[in-house]
């Protein structure tokens, strides 16, 4: 994560989603739900290179054209058509690079709807043009009058559910002997991480949790990623500081006690360490 960019909580309820959209979408929004259909973001007003946005509400994506380069948490993804994003609450995203012709469907879910896990994936065009049809239906059926809820979050978790399928599937089609299982442990490592970091901060936490030693974690994770442990939670922890610093009235000590730190001094340290920055400095900073 590099120092000094804007962090956008970016809730449906406080956007202008027609002007997020583009003027050629479609928009519907309710209590329940938000909807676009053939989202094309004009001048980048959401999807802008070099931010990072925390997102409240779980969401479902369709990239219908275009390309991006992205960061949810700790992962690095590549969406392209075809490409399938279940977002969990609360996720943060940064975009590394985005294509000039970006098309997106998607809903946006709000307390009506769950989702546990978060998914990406590349889907067949048979598979693409389900969820599409599932979403114009979705739209046929919220935009009647009376509206019909129950109707509407039943496709809505068909939705979901058809997302985790198709994830599954595909899990199940890899021959897992072909799978680095340091690349699985690396992967279990920064679930836990993205989970756990604001309170626990030590490898040997994290090794127990994986049931391996702290030798072997830290070996694992060099040679998965080319990086430390270390690396990975310190940045996980500053992804959640830069948040808060950002996007709360939390004075400074607060957030230190937030993320258990002994005390704001030490928060200050590893903040300046990790960012050059002091937390007052990347509060005050340019977010342009």
């Amino acid at each position: 994560m590099s120092d000094g960019k804007s962090i956008n909580y970016f809730s449906i309820d406080s956007a202008n989603l027609q002007e997020l959209a583009g003027a050629e979408s479609h928009v519907f929004n309710n209590d329940d739900l938000s909807i676009i259909l053939n989202g094309r973001p004009s001048d980048k007003m959401f999807f802008r290179e070099g931010e990072v946005y925390q997102l409240p509400e779980p969401r479902l994506l369709l990239f219908m054209s275009g390309e991006a380069d992205v960061h949810l948490d700790l992962e690095q993804f590549h969406f392209e058509r075809g490409t399938v994003i279940l977002t969990t609450p609360d996720v943060i995203l940064e975009f590394e690079r985005i294509g000039q012709d970006v098309e997106v469907c998607g809903i946006a879910m709000k307390e009506a709807v769950q989702v546990a896990e978060r998914i990406v994936t590349n889907v067949s065009a048979k598979d693409s043009e389900l969820l599409l049809r599932m979403m114009y239906l979705l739209w046929d059926v919220a935009t009647l009058s009376p509206y019909r809820r129950e109707a509407v979050l039943q496709i809505v978790r068909a939705m979901v559910a058809d997302v985790q399928y198709i994830k599954q599937a595909s899990d199940n089609s890899v021959n897992r002997t072909a799978i680095s299982r340091h690349q699985e442990l690396f992967q279990q490592f920064k679930t836990l991480v993205s989970h756990h970091c604001e309170r626990e901060r030590n490898i040997p936490y994290y090794a127990d949790q994986l049931h391996i030693t702290p030798h072997h974690l830290s070996a694992v994770i060099s040679r998965a990623s080319g990086r430390s442990a270390m690396y990975w939670i310190n940045r996980a922890v500053v992804l959640r500081a830069k948040v808060l610093l950002r996007t709360s009235g939390l004075l400074t000590y607060e957030i230190a006690e937030r993320l258990h730190f002994a005390n704001p001094p030490a928060f200050n340290n590893f903040f300046k360490r990790e960012t050059g920055l002091t937390p007052k400095e990347y509060r005050e900073g340019d977010r342009a």
